[in-house]
């Protein structure tokens, strides 16, 4: 299996303040990765530094073999796409044009959107069942509905790994399963890598191919749901004692 990400004693500070400490990561193509850890423990900064937000680092990131830092912004952005926790709900954009802004990396500036980069759109909006609202303000928007239509700018930028930090923050329960559920559908049907970071611990173990513990910047712990997930690690991690069950698929998943 060929390598997406990796990453070689990777080290970010702040002010003086070392969050990651070490990490050396590699992300495999067509993987579904969790980051999972308390507040605190580097999860957003490790998937900023993967991505290339963070530039300030010391040791070295790899996509694709070739350092993060060798690749221009355009293509970059045609492997790699990313979800930030809150993205801003004041654009004064319609729907459609925000996920048409996904396909930047193949629009060159003052050029007119082609046929083709209508289609994907079209086909993206469809996908994430926000096409009824390519003509509405993001401002008239359900949290769960601005979330689908920036994974839909995602999916539209057809890029082959998508980071995602807290995709469902403050959504309720239904659209968290629906949009676990449509990522899973991305990497299984379409081969798209995902990483992304999550405080839910049985989402993160029911959908996800591997899952790492993140905890004061460095990986604790990494492995399949089934390895990882385990009372003694979470109790280490977020200080807190957990039972552990299983679901009719062998997955585990917590219980307070």
């Amino acid at each position: 299996m060929r390598t997406a990400i990796s990453a070689e004693q990777l080290r970010v500070s702040y002010d003086g303040n070392q969050v990651l400490t070490d990490v050396s990561l590699t992300i495999h193509e067509g993987e579904f990765l969790s980051v999972l850890g308390p507040n605190g423990s580097g999860k957003t900064t490790l998937i900023k530094a993967l991505t290339g937000i963070i530039r300030d680092t010391g040791g070295q990131v790899l996509l694709f073999n070739r350092p993060l830092k060798s690749y221009r912004r355009r293509e970059f952005a045609r492997h790699v796409s990313f979800l930030p926790q809150n993205p801003s709900t004041t654009l004064p954009f319609m729907v459609g044009d925000i996920v048409m802004m996904g396909r930047f990396p193949y629009i060159k500036r003052f050029e007119m959107a082609r046929p083709h980069d209508t289609q994907v759109v079209e086909s993206a909006m469809e996908l994430m069942n926000i096409r009824h609202l390519s003509k509405r303000h993001l401002m008239e928007l359900s949290g769960g509905e601005v979330k689908r239509v920036f994974i839909a700018q995602a999916v539209a930028q057809e890029a082959e790994i998508l980071f995602l930090d807290e995709p469902t923050a403050n959504l309720d329960i239904a659209y968290q399963i629906e949009i676990f559920k449509m990522l899973k559908k991305f990497n299984q049907e379409m081969g798209k890598t995902i990483v992304l970071v999550t405080h839910d611990v049985n989402h993160a173990a029911r959908f996800a191919e591997r899952v790492i513990l993140l905890k004061d910047g460095v990986i604790f712990e990494g492995g399949s749901p089934e390895a990882v997930i385990r009372r003694a690690s979470i109790k280490a991690v977020f200080n807190t004692d957990v039972s552990i069950q299983y679901d009719s698929d062998n997955k585990p998943y917590i219980l307070i």
